[in-house]
């Protein structure tokens, strides 16, 4: 069982790595345009959202065919590997076993999400991708405020804990711009921050799962 958790948490590393990897690369191959500016040339990072690099035709009209096969590819991995780094976190967290069980739920759950949104490419599935994206943060959401709560009840403020908060924070400004209707570059920019503090928090949670770290003893 504690080789499957550790090779859980290598599945983890490999997932969030090879994203930002192939994220990049689909990048630098994105055709052209974004929602406020279908002239603009390649793909401008505080502009341009993560979606657009999944759409099988550009803003520009051009196809799009390489940068959507690898950005698209990518986020499926990625999403496959936080349901996997959930699946590792059994057992592991201090409190009781249906605190856990919520916890991987929702966390499997926002895996699957990322799953959909790679699978609903936004400029031929863009309702569907819509309702991914946002089983993706909302399960995430929930999930975040879980670990934090059993961070805290057993005193266990460690690194996780803190980026949790950070993360949250943006998530929720996140999920503010889309309730509120808020379409301009400033959402490509929050998500850019959301998106890349999460890998990074998944990081470091598949750290921890190799070390055997994810949580200290229970306190008393």
């Amino acid at each position: 069982m504690k080789s499957f958790k550790k090779l859980g948490g290598i599945i983890g590393v490999v997932g969030c790595l090879q994203f930002l990897i192939f994220s990049t690369i689909a990048m630098f191959n994105y055709t052209g345009g974004t929602s406020w500016d279908k002239s603009a040339e390649g793909y401008t990072f505080w502009h341009n959202v993560m979606s657009d690099l999944g759409r099988t035709v550009s803003y520009s009209g051009i196809s799009n065919t390489f940068s959507s096969a690898l950005f698209n590819s990518s986020l499926f991995i990625f999403g496959m590997s936080i349901v996997i780094i959930y699946l590792s976190m059994k057992k592991r967290l201090s409190l009781s076993d249906n605190f856990i069980t919520f916890i991987m739920i929702f966390g499997i759950i926002s895996g699957l999400g990322i799953i959909g949104v790679s699978l609903t490419p936004d400029d031929i599935l863009s309702d569907e991708h819509i309702i991914a994206v946002w089983i993706w943060i909302l399960n995430l959401t929930t999930a975040l405020i879980l670990i934090i709560l059993s961070k805290i009840f057993n005193y266990d403020y460690d690194t996780i804990l803190y980026l949790s908060f950070i993360l949250l924070f943006a998530v929720c400004i996140h999920i503010g711009q889309g309730l509120l209707g808020i379409w301009s570059p400033i959402v490509a920019t929050t998500q850019k921050i959301v998106v890349y503090l999460n890998v990074s928090w998944y990081l470091l949670i598949s750290k921890k799962i190799i070390d055997n770290e994810f949580v200290g003893e229970l306190k008393n």
